[in-house]
Parts: C-alpha cells; sequence; structure tokens
C-alpha cells in the first residue's frame, strides 16, 4: 500500500525551543565550547535529567539565529523511535517537507541528504531528548545520516543515554565535540548568581558552597532550591536537609515547592503532570475548571517548571525530571486518580485526532478493554498505511489475544503487522482463520470491505494470481467508497491498475492509475504519486508508445532526484525503467550504466515482480550479445531474488531467459531441451486463457517457444504459435510484442519459402517500429534477421520514395551488424583456447594438456576458465558436448 501523510499537521511546537527566553544563568563558558560545532560533523551533550541540556541548546539556538545562522531543531518524543515518523519530523525540521509526508526510511534519508546538499551554507542540525526516540532503527537511520550527509551539515544530540552513532570513528577523524556531565555541572559563579537572584536576601558564600557540593552541582537540585527560597522555605532548613541520592534529592525538593504552594495550585499540578503537553482545555478537564488558560499563565509567571512551548502561550510542558516525579508521586498515593486522569485524557486526545498520545494515556489507565476501544477507533489496521505502527504495535502489546479477537479491526491489524514483518505463511492463516471464523453479518458493509482490502493486500505480496472476479470486485469497490477516502480509494485504483496491466489489459489499467494518482495528490503524498508514474510508463512502454514513456520517466526522475536524490530506493525503481526505454532505442551502454547502479541498490531494498522483472530482464538481453558469462551470472541473480522474496513468476521467467540464452549463443539442440525440461508448451498455453495466473511468463514463453520452433526448422508450428498470440496482442494494444512477433513470422515464412509474406511481415515490424526508435525486439531476434533478405531488400524496393524508413533500415542494419559481431566475438575462441579445447574433447586431464602443450597446469586452468566464460557452461563435461554440437572443432581447426 503506498504511503501517505501520516502526521497530518505536524506538532510545531517540536521543531522549536521553547518560546520563552531562558530564565536559567546564562552558561557562557559552554557556549564558547558550543562554537567549535560548525567545524565538527556531530556534537553529543549526554547526561542523565535535570543537567540543563535543553536549557543551554536553547540558549545557543537563540544566538544562532541572531547570527544569521541556519538552524533547525527538533525536540523528539517516544513515537519518533519509529524511523519513519522521525525522519518526517527530520525533513519538516529542515524544511524539506512542509507537510511531514511518509515514505520509507531510505527514501527519507536520500530525501533528506539530497535537500541538504543542496543548501548553500552551513546548517545546525539540534536534536533534542534523543533518548526518548532512540531506538536500533533511529541509530541505524542517524549513522547513515551522519554518512552521507554533506560538510555543511553540524548535528547536535542530547541525550541521556550514549547513542552508539560511530563516535570511535568520529573521533579518530576529529569530527567529534562530546559535552559530558562534568561539563554541564554548574559552577561556583553560576550558582551564586541563579541562587541569590531567587533568595530575598544574598546567601553566604560557604552556604552556596555547600549548596553546590551537596547538589554536586546539579542544575535540576540547584533550581529546585532556587524556587524553595522564592517561595520563602526556610533557608537554613533546607540547607540542613540536603543529603541522599539524586533521586531522592528532587523529590525532596519537589515535595519542598508543592508544600509552599496553595492546595488549589498543587491539585492542578499534580493532576495535569500525567500530560506531555497541555493546555487550557485539558486543565479544564483533568482539574474540573473552566479558567485553564488563566491558571497556566499564573503557573508559568510563578516559574514552577512550566515551559510555553508556542509564542502565543497556549501549550505548555513541564520540566521531564518535574513531571515523573509528580506522576510516580499520584501514582503511589492515588492509583484509581491516575487511571482516570489517563482515560480522561486518552478520551480528550483521541477525539482530537492524536492517536499517539491517546494511545499513551490509553496503556496508562491500565484497562485493555479501554485501550482496544482507542485503538479501534483510531482504525486498527489502517494505522500501519497511515504510518503509525509504532502507535498501534505500543498499544498492541498492551491488549491480549482474546480481546484483539473481539474487534476485527485490530485482527485486521494483527494480519498486516505479520505482513509487514515478512510473516507471509503465519499472516495468511491469522487472515483465513479470521475470514473463516467470522459472521459477515455481524460486520458492517464498511468493514468487510477493509476485511477483504487487507486481503488483497496479502495476497499481493504473496504475488498472488489474478483472478477476474478479483478485478470486478475492485471496480465495484471503487464505486462504494466515499469519494474522499482517499487512503482506500489510492490503494484500491493503484492495485487496479497494476493487476490489470499484469493482465495485460493495458487500455483498461490507464483510468484507474490516473485516478489513484489524484487521490495520492490529495493525499500529499510524493511518493505514491511517484509509483503510479512508473505504472503509467510501464503501460506506455508495452502498448509500443516509447516516446511518451520516457517523457513521463523523464519528468519522474527529475521530481525524484530533487525531492528524494539520485541514489534513492525510488530513483533505483524510475531508473531500472529508463534502462529498459534506452535498451529500446539500442542506447545499451547508457542503460548498463543505469542498471549497474540500480540492480545491486534493488538487491538490498523493498521491489516487487515487476521492477525486478524489468532490471534483470533488460541486463540479460544487453548481455546476450556481449558476453553470455554475464547473461548466466545474471540469470542467476534473478533466481537468488526470486528465492529470497518467494516470487515464483520471477523464477519461472529465469528459467525461460535461461532458454532463450542458449537460443542466443546457438545452442539449439540443449535449448530445445532445456524449454522442455521447463514445460515451455504448458507455459505458453497459458496465453489461451482470459486471465492466466501469470500473464508475463505466458507472453515470455510463447515467444520463447516459437523461437525454439524457429530453430528446429518447424515453421508452421512456429507460425501458429505466432498467430495465436499476435491476435491476442492486437486485442489488448501489445505494440511492443507485435513488433517481435512480426519479426518472427517473417522467419518463418522464410523458412517457408514465401518471400513476399516475409517481406511484408518484416515491413509490417518496421512500420511499427520507426517512429518511436523501436530497435530491441530486433536485437532480441537478431539470429531470425537475413539482412540480403530483409533490409537489403527493402532498400532495393524503395526506390527512395520513403527517406524516413530508409533512415530507420540503415540505422537497424548497423545495430544487428554490431550486435552480431558482438555475439560472435564473446565466443571467439583463441588459438590456446581451442588447442586446450581440442585435448579435453580427447579426454586429457590437465596435467595431461600441460605436457602436451608444453605449459603449466595454471595456464591450463586459466584457459579453462576463458573457455567455460565464453562457450556459457560449468564443467568439462558441458564444454565438450556443446563443442561437437556447434563443431566448434571442426569450423577452426
Amino acid at each position: 500500500m503506498a504511503p501517505v501523510n501520516s502526521l497530518g499537521d505536524p506538532i510545531l511546537t517540536k521543531i522549536a525551543p521553547s518560546a520563552r527566553p531562558s530564565q536559567h544563568v546564562p552558561r557562557d563558558l559552554l557556549i564558547q565550547r558550543l562554537a567549535d560545532v560548525v567545524s565538527r560533523r556531530l556534537t553529543l551533550l549526554h547526561a542523565p535529567a535535570g543537567y540543563g541540556k535543553t536549557s543551554l541548546l536553547a540558549q545557543w539556538h537563540r544566538l544562532l539565529v541572531e547570527r544569521g545562522v541556519e538552524v533547525a531543531w527538533l525536540t523528539l518524543e517516544e513515537e519518533e523511535s519509529d524511523a519513519a515518523r522521525f525522519a518526517e519530523y527530520l525533513m519538516v525540521a529542515i524544511g524539506g517537507g512542509a507537510s511531514g509526508e511518509s515514505m520509507p526510511t531510505r527514501a527519507a534519508l536520500s530525501a533528506i541528504v539530497n535537500r541538504l546538499s543542496n543548501a548553500e551554507r552551513d546548517t545546525v542540525l539540534i536534536l533534542d531528548d534523543f533518548h526518548r526516540a532512540e531506538s536500533e532503527d533511529v541509530l541505524h537511520f542517524m549513522r547513515g545520516l551522519i554518512k552521507l550527509a554533506p560538510a555543511r551539515l553540524h548535528i547536535v544530540i542530547a541525550s541521556r543515554d550514549y547513542p552508539k552513532l560511530g563516535q570511535a570513528v568520529l573521533a579518530a577523524n576529529e569530527d567529534l565535540v562530546e559535552i559530558g556531565v562534568d561539563d554541564l555541572k554548574f559552577t561556583l559563579d553560576e550558582a551564586q548568581v541563579l541562587l541569590n537572584r531567587a533568595a530575598s536576601e544574598q546567601l553566604a558564600d560557604d552556604d552556596v558552597a555547600r549548596l553546590v557540593k551537596r547538589t554536586e552541582g546539579w542544575p535540576i537540585a540547584l533550581q529546585m532550591t532556587a524556587l524553595s527560597l522564592r517561595k520563602g522555605c526556610d533557608r537554613a532548613e533546607l540547607i540542613a536537609n540536603f543529603s541522599g541520592p539524586a533521586w531522592e534529592l528532587a523529590s525532596y525538593l519537589s515535595e519542598q515547592v508543592l508544600a509552599s504552594l496553595p492546595p488549589e495550585i498543587e491539585n492542578i499540578i499534580a493532576r495535569t503532570a500525567i500530560l506531555e503537553r497541555l493546555n487550557g482545555d485539558l486543565v479544564n478537564l483533568l482539574c474540573e475548571r473552566t479558567d485553564g488558560q488563566m491558571m497556566l499563565e499564573q503557573l508559568e509567571k510563578q516559574h514552577l517548571f512550566l515551559m510555553p512551548l508556542d509564542s502565543q502561550h497556549l501549550t505548555y510542558r513541564y520540566h521531564q525530571l518535574f513531571a515523573q516525579i509528580l506522576r510516580d508521586r499520584l501514582a503511589r498515593r492515588d492509583p484509581a486518580m491516575f487511571r482516570q486522569l489517563h482515560r480522561q485524557a486518552a478520551n480528550w486526545f483521541s477525539s482530537h485526532g492524536q492517536m499517539a498520545e491517546a494511545v499513551a494515556h490509553a496503556i496508562g489507565a491500565a484497562d485493555e478493554e479501554f485501550l482496544a476501544v482507542i485503538l479501534d477507533d483510531a482504525g486498527g489496521w489502517r494505522m500501519i498505511p497511515e504510518g503509525r505502527i509504532e502507535t498501534l504495535l505500543a498499544g498492541l502489546t498492551h491488549v491480549s489475544s482474546a480481546t484483539i479477537a473481539r474487534y476485527p479491526r485490530l485482527t485486521l491489524a494483527n494480519v498486516y503487522r505479520l505482513i509487514k514483518q515478512g510473516e507471509m505463511t503465519t499472516a495468511r492463516a491469522s487472515y483465513d482463520l479470521f475470514r473463516n471464523s467470522v459472521d459477515r453479518a455481524s460486520l458492517s458493509p464498511d468493514l468487510w470491505t477493509e476485511v477483504n482490502l487487507v486481503g488483497e493486500v496479502l495476497s499481493g505480496y504473496e504475488n498472488a494470481p489474478v483472478k477476474r472476479e478479483d478485478l470486478l470486485a475492485k471496480e465495484a469497490l471503487i464505486l462504494s467508497l466515499p469519494s474522499n477516502d482517499h487512503l482506500m480509494l489510492s490503494n484500491v485504483c493503484e492495485t487496479l491498475g497494476e493487476k490489470y496491466c499484469d493482465c495485460g489489459w493495458l487500455e483498461r489499467a490507464v483510468e484507474p492509475t490516473r485516478r489513484a494518482r489524484e487521490h495520492h495528490r490529495a493525499l500529499g503524498s510524493l511518493y505514491g504519486e511517484m509509483f503510479t508514474r512508473l505504472l503509467e510508463a510501464r503501460i506506455r512502454l508495452a502498448q509500443g508508445r516509447l516516446d511518451e514513456a520516457q517523457v513521463v520517466l523523464k519528468e519522474a526522475a527529475a521530481d525524484i532526484h530533487h525531492a528524494y536524490g539520485p541514489r534513492s530506493d525510488l530513483a533505483a525503481n524510475c531508473a531500472v525503467y529508463q534502462a529498459e526505454a534506452l535498451f529500446e532505442r539500442d542506447s545499451i551502454d547508457e542503460a548498463m550504466a543505469l542498471l549497474d547502479w540500480a540492480l545491486p541498490h534493488m538487491e538490498q531494498s523493498d521491489g516487487w515482480f515487476e521492477i525486478y522483472a524489468s532490471g534483470f530482464c533488460t541486463a540479460i538481453r544487453a548481455a546476450f550479445g556481449k558476453s553470455p558469462a554475464d547473461a548466466e551470472r545474471l540469470i542467476a541473480g534473478m533466481r537468488a531474488i526470486a528465492d529470497r522474496r518467494h516470487l515464483k513468476q520471477l523464477q519461472m521467467l529465469a528459467d525461460i531467459y535461461e532458454v532463450e540464452a542458449l537460443i542466443h549463443a546457438g545452442r539449439n539442440d540443449s535449448a530445445s531441451q532445456r524449454a522442455q525440461d521447463i514445460g515451455i508448451h504448458e507455459l505458453a498455453a497459458a496465453m489461451q486463457e482470459e486471465i492466466p495466473a501469470y500473464r508475463h511468463v505466458a507472453l515470455a514463453a510463447s515467444v520463447c517457444l516459437a523461437k525454439i520452433h524457429l530453430c528446429s526448422g518447424d515453421h508452421q508450428a512456429a507460425l501458429a504459435e505466432i498467430d495465436s498470440t499476435e491476435r491476442w496482442a492486437r486485442q489488448h494494444g501489445h505494440g511492443r510484442l507485435l513488433i517481435t512477433l512480426c519479426i518472427l513470422a517473417a522467419h518463418a515464412h522464410r523458412l517457408a519459402k514465401e518471400p513476399e509474406p516475409a517481406i511484408a511481415r518484416f515491413d509490417e515490424a518496421v512500420g511499427m517500429s520507426m517512429f518511436q526508435g523501436f530497435i530491441g525486439p530486433f536485437l532480441d531476434c537478431w539470429r531470425f534477421i537475413s539482412l540480403s533478405a530483409t533490409i537489403d531488400a527493402r532498400h532495393s524496393t524503395m526506390r527512395n520514395t520513403d527517406r524516413f524508413r530508409e533512415n530507420f533500415l540503415r540505422r537497424l542494419r548497423k545495430s544487428l551488424e554490431r550486435h552480431s559481431a558482438q555475439s560472435r566475438e564473446s565466443t571467439l575462441l583463441s588459438a590456446p583456447e581451442l588447442s586446450t579445447l581440442k585435448h579435453l574433447d580427447q579426454g586429457y586431464t590437465n596435467k595431461e594438456i600441460a605436457r602436451l602443450l608444453k605449459i603449466s597446469p595454471n595456464t591450463v586452468k586459466y584457459h579453462l576458465k576463458s573457455l567455460y566464460e565464453k562457450l556459457g557452461v560449468n564443467s568439462r563435461r558441458d564444454a565438450v558436448r556443446l563443442s561437437r554440437e556447434q563443431k566448434l572443432l571442426d569450423r577452426t581447426l
């Protein structure tokens, strides 16, 4: 399913520090140390809670802005431990994705690097509270960003932990600045400024020194001390009671702060401390008041560890350590109240569409039935394609299997989770069990539609064959869905377009593809839109509209390179189709330059049958004319991908291309035998079905079978196969396929000694090719094209009446001559190789051959390796068999 905008309207307070100027002590010495940041790749501030990391960075951020430095800020929370969501917010922070569009993390990384590479000046990226989002996926993402980002990017991370980001290498390269606990402690001078600013009368130097010693310079403890002094606590008693571990000290100081407050204010703080972010409405809800906004403004003025998150002072948050202490305090003293407040907060956030917060508070309510309702109301399985999979999984871990089973959308979510984790067998078993056991009458029509849609997603991942009833069901589903349900409609329309294309019904594929693009645009998903463009290019290529396909691909490539980078996953997908189009124009070197990086990239990332088939088949077609060994290697790579991805159709296509490789090498007997082994007749017979299981395989098998018949001289069987497939191709508008069939039909008529039909069919192939510049089909069939009987004959009869056709034929002749020469050269054996082959044919061992030829055994091995590569074999026996089959020794010795 295509990704969509998962953030909706991003929380803008996360991409800027506190709106209020810091009330804390200026940290001039540390600010000076941060000046080194612009000459380093990574700066890491790591210390436990309460060491003033955020305060320090906020001060520095304001200073950078004043100096005109490009600076981006992102405050992280638990939901950003999902690498995709982390990447979305990162794109928003750097200004590269105003709507926070969701996409796979590899694509997002490419887009971010690409965006930063285009920056004209240095950029400082500050990631605050990194520990809250830390996960293996996020760490992997950040290591990639640190490695790939341009030198003008300087990353600053504040964390309670010590994240593993490759610091050793950075330090060795003098590309790392570290600021730790000892650096962040308050000095005596800083503590004096803070405490004397709060006390009604100045503290003695010894008292300040004693407080610094007791707190070990811990900023939060000294700030709480200052607040206690401001509230009128007894100075002597406060100093005397300073003892114990840090957490106990913080708890003690918090109690001192709360004890100095009026009961009304203490009640507000105690109840609202469960919130990560709070506003007036939430204060009214949790405290049963009507003046919540006014109370927040009052608390802010009292400096009660409450910070505004926006310039309008509408949203606030407590200092994390202070809030955590208060939460623990409430959970111990009144657990029922603690759970009830979480339930109220969960309902509020759910009603406002803020599902990450809703689920977090529902978990805090410790009621799995209530949590299940929240997740179900959020859409259940729909949270996954919306990019909220981590939020969903966080909730599901607190819900039992028995409870999940009572909520269809959560059951479907569990299936979808298994799909995304690659556990296809378990996903299929779970889905079938649910579908077979559920009472359909108990489900609404809309919910039953969702059940079917998740089943379609599962079938798509399984590469299941298409059925006619499935296509009709999708057509009906599109009509039944609300016009503003862009998520469902983009998915269904795109899938329908793909299925029609897979079935070979090209014209029918165009309209749903266009509609899918419109729905992706309505969602603001450029990433999803790009896939519809690639699908359109596939359709145009198959139709024989090469010019249009290349225009679509050129525009798509430009947008992809700009948004996601020239080496992103999406760029690799686009490059594959561009390479296919270039091969069709005989721009083979350009095509291979794209595939040389795109194919290895695809093998390391997620893909699907069509993209693998296009990439490997184009590379194999190019290798046929240059290197049988390369073709063999590529076919093996194709099989490996098919094995790893469980793509039966790709495995079958690899079998067919193995036969094609033998045909191109002139090994007709071996090709015929291999074709029989893979059941080529049965595969080709599927063309007679309206919707075969795998149309792509059936088409390739039919063309291959026609070639096998031609190789054996059976022109009647070849024409029968060609005519049958040609009728289908004309009915469904497969222009590119028709070119190939006309070329093969021309050769069949030549074998039948029917020159006029042969020339007419070849003329037809030329007529369909010349205006679009198709050369690829002729290269694929070069062994079945007689230059003298076709191209030269047409030159002699045209009498300069058709200059365009004449120029195309000249170009075609040059391409075929070059291709033929390359093919001969790739299999042309040198004199030493022929001598080695002769003795191999006589049964001599390597040592005996070395003695007879007066060379070393290692040289014999070298000649054998080269000989095997040229012949496309792997053993001595196959080399001898092939040499006898093709009479290589008879022709050359």
